[in-house]
């Protein structure tokens, strides 16, 4: 190993005053809590679960979510886990499915599905790990650009208060984000070492306690909250199968490893550390653990959740022990939810504000990877193009496939999924005798069981 990747290993294992961890796992959990309870609290919502179960979902969702943080950072042995800044939390491409069988066939068959669909993954992450030739820079580079550019929408819709406010895009709205982005600009500008990596958290707070002054926040959420709340498996009952929805949850896992390779790219990048066959493997299985895991504890589907690339690449804070903090925090929050509920009351411009950056931030970090592809090469320009362009065409116009088939419908609603598969496939199609396209992901040595 080179002296410079024993240096970035270094930066990745260091250990860093209990203190520093604390508030930067915090700021990750911040940056990552609005996506953790997103899709509990959409899925519940669609199946009609009342508001006590909603609560438990959302609970159960941060407990696991901290686990499988866990897993992913710490690893178990040579076999499990990416051991890199990392932070798992529930994929919206499982959504739409799980909106259709919960509907139809109850959330026992949802999480059936879930735990088949979690075993496959872990089963197939090994062969996955051996067609990573087919993931160039090229696909790789893109479908991180692609990951930041999708989320974009996500941040600018908090901006205007969240989707369905009565009052979205009001100048209060507009205002508030505005100063969180001002804050964030100015402690990277004018502030050094940890107080300039917090500074996403700077504007958290700072925005949350000018949105206080303006009557924005409701404390009365915390009050109310209970102390201490268990998580417990199978509390919708023992889960039943179906063969269908097993299918359907099936590809929506394989198209997530898609995603989460680009993620993985995307937290190597940042971090200066090359990834291996072997880590994209150790991190899909951690992945399959945690989604198994999700579906014993009333929870869903988990990837690697790539809100917080941003976060990486603003913070320049490599070590993975700040995301066991992250990791430490969440199933507190889990167990907790008067804790939790300190987090519900940030305002959704100011984290609009916040994500916004960092969201773009990991669009950055993808197009930096692309600096190095030959775009000489027609080949290479219509992959790029053509992914990004349908991709990007989904995010902005998600009623496309509205009288697609309803399996088509619910893979291909991601725009993040649909330029991952079609990056692979023109790749494969049109660089498929160029041996100059090299990929990303260095092979592992045949010494190295993976």
């Amino acid at each position: 190993m080179s002296q410079n990747n024993l240096k970035n290993e270094d930066q990745v294992n260091e250990m860093l005053p209990v203190s520093q961890l604390a508030i930067l796992g915090l700021q990750h959990v911040l940056a990552m809590y609005a996506g953790a309870v997103a899709v509990p609290l959409i899925i519940g919502g669609a199946v009609g679960l009342t508001p006590d179960q909603l609560a438990f979902l959302v609970a159960a969702d941060l407990f696991t979510c901290g686990i499988a943080t866990l897993l992913q950072a710490i690893g178990m042995g040579p076999y499990i886990g990416i051991k890199l800044p990392a932070i798992l939390g529930c994929t919206f491409a499982a959504v739409g499915p799980l909106i259709i069988i919960g509907k139809n066939l109850g959330m026992q068959t949802a999480y059936g599905s879930i735990i088949v669909a979690a075993i496959i993954v872990v089963l197939v992450a090994p062969l996955y790990g051996k067609i990573l030739k087919f993931f160039p820079t090229v696909v790789t580079g893109t479908v991180v650009t692609m990951i930041g550019l999708s989320l974009v929408n996500v941040g600018v819709s908090s901006i205007g208060g969240g989707s369905g406010a009565k009052d979205f895009g009001s100048i209060q709205n507009l205002l508030l984000a505005a100063f969180v982005m001002i804050v964030v600009l100015i402690s990277n500008k004018f502030l050094k070492g940890f107080l300039q990596a917090v500074s996403v958290l700077n504007g958290i707070i700072l925005g949350t306690i000018v949105a206080a002054f303006m009557g924005r926040v409701d404390l009365s959420v915390v009050a109310n909250a209970k102390w201490i709340s268990l998580v417990h498996p199978f509390n919708f009952g023992l889960p039943k199968f179906d063969l269908g929805s097993i299918v359907m949850m099936t590809f929506v896992m394989l198209t997530v490893m898609i995603e989460s390779t680009g993620t993985f790219l995307g937290i190597g990048k940042v971090c200066e550390k090359d990834i291996t066959e072997k880590d994209i493997v150790r991190g899909l299985r951690a992945e399959g653990i945690a989604t198994l895991l999700g579906g014993i504890f009333n929870s869903f589907p988990y990837t690697t959740f790539n809100q917080n690339l941003g976060l990486l690449a603003l913070s320049k804070v490599k070590s993975r022990f700040v995301v066991v903090a992250s990791g430490i925090i969440l199933v507190a929050l889990g167990l907790i939810p008067k804790f939790a509920a300190l987090a519900t009351i940030i305002p959704q411009p100011v984290i609009g504000g916040a994500t916004t950056i960092m969201f773009a931030m990991v669009a950055v970090a993808g197009i930096q990877m692309l600096q190095s592809v030959d775009f000489n090469s027609n080949a290479n320009m219509m992959v790029v193009a053509c992914s990004i362009g349908l991709g990007l065409g989904i995010t902005t116009v998600p009623t496309l496939f509205d009288q697609a088939p309803t399996f088509f419908k619910s893979i291909f609603s991601s725009g993040i999924v649909t330029a991952s598969v079609v990056a692979v496939i023109l790749n494969a199609f049109l660089n498929h005798d160029n041996k100059e396209v090299k990929s990303d992901i260095k092979q592992s040595l045949d010494s190295e069981v993976v």
